[in-house]
């Protein structure tokens, strides 16, 4: 079975072309996380701005969106933090990655 991470990087360029293309990942996630309403709050009460400029807002951006993955993440960190569960949360992250892998390599399979 070959390896997803790396594959593709023969060169030198390759290398530096992937480091490029991690280092702008990870920009996006960290904008993500500054522009988070909660955040932002806290962010404009340790710079000196008032709470209720800065509840203000962070109010105006916030989205059905935000709400949904800030639930998603306290649900999987309430998941991997209980003893009992955690199995069962890892046994199916990892179903909901290889299903769609497994199902992919099954139609390339048949399709030849």
């Amino acid at each position: 079975m070959k390896s997803r991470i790396g594959a593709g990087i023969t060169t030198f360029d390759d290398l530096n072309l992937a480091k490029q293309k991690l280092a702008n990942t990870i920009k996006v996630q960290e904008k993500e996380i500054l522009s988070s309403p909660v955040l932002s709050i806290v962010m404009g009460i340790f710079q000196g701005d008032s709470v209720r400029s800065s509840l203000k807002n962070s109010m105006e951006s916030v989205s059905i969106e935000h709400y949904k993955k800030a639930a998603i993440n306290l649900l999987s960190t309430l998941l991997m933090a209980n003893k009992k569960t955690r199995k069962f949360f890892v046994g199916f992250i990892i179903a909901k990655e290889m299903i769609p892998f497994i199902l992919e390599k099954v139609n390339e399979y048949v399709k030849k």
